[in-house]
């Protein structure tokens, strides 16, 4: 190889080496940008579920602390009133169970927006406590197991409470289920939530191309501010399965 030839060649090597300096450049700042997205994606999605629970939580107060007592005093005067006439009498008792109803209304929609126990006494308990009210209101018998997972961070609980209510929901609305299993277990350092029905189930693929429906959305977002992983296993008569695998930071 003459003078030349080296030198073209070096040149080559040169302009080679550049392109693919360019190119790795190019490729790990799209990489970065990338990560740079999804990070700004998840805060937000984080900062919105923050803002959404501190509300449920601003309301569900307003509702159990000014509304119930409020309601309670009302009552209290109507049954106060001293009457002779048999149908005032009737009509006080109506007013009376219609208060009754409402109070009863205001604490289960206090109880949905933030229960209480959820906070005091932890996941478990809170969903013990609910389990028994929902198999009352529908057609769904739903088991309920889980290993001793007290402890954990205040809106993990929060999360995970309301990712079981979206699939317990789900599984009313759309699964045609009899029975429903929740397994809440704690291996190493984890939270693993498994679910399953004995539905209809659904072809996940084609729902997610179409459209993925705000629940299965609301399971997606929660999982990953937790930095977990969600897998749904589907299909058309055979029931629906949901894993979600939860790190312990």
């Amino acid at each position: 190889m003459d003078t030349q030839e080296t030198k073209v060649y070096i040149a080559a090597l040169i302009a080679a080496g550049v392109l693919g300096v360019i190119l790795i450049y190019f490729i790990i700042t799209m990489i970065r940008q990338q990560r740079k997205t999804q990070r700004l994606n998840l805060e937000k999605i984080e900062a919105e579920i923050r803002t959404l629970e501190k509300e449920r939580k601003r309301i569900a107060s307003d509702l159990h602390d000014d509304l119930g007592p409020l309601l309670s005093a009302i009552k209290f005067k109507i049954n106060s009133v001293d009457l002779t006439h048999e149908d005032d009498k009737m009509m006080i008792e109506h007013a009376s169970q219609h208060i009754d109803d409402t109070l009863n209304k205001v604490r289960e929609i206090s109880f949905d927006l933030m229960p209480n126990t959820l906070i005091r006494k932890g996941l478990v308990q809170t969903l013990e406590e609910f389990i028994p009210k929902m198999e009352k209101l529908v057609p769904l018998k739903i088991h309920f197991t889980h290993e001793d997972i007290n402890g954990l961070p205040t809106e993990m609980t929060i999360n995970l409470y309301r990712i079981i209510l979206e699939i317990i929901n789900n599984t009313v609305k759309h699964s045609q289920a009899e029975n429903l299993v929740i397994q809440l277990t704690r291996p190493g350092k984890k939270i693993v939530l498994l679910t399953s029905d004995d539905g209809i189930g659904f072809d996940y693929e084609k729902k997610k191309e179409e459209n993925p429906g705000l629940g299965l959305k609301n399971l997606q977002s929660r999982a990953e501010i937790m930095h977990g992983e969600l897998l749904i296993h589907t299909q058309r008569g055979k029931g629906v399965k949901y894993s979600i695998e939860i790190p312990l930071l």
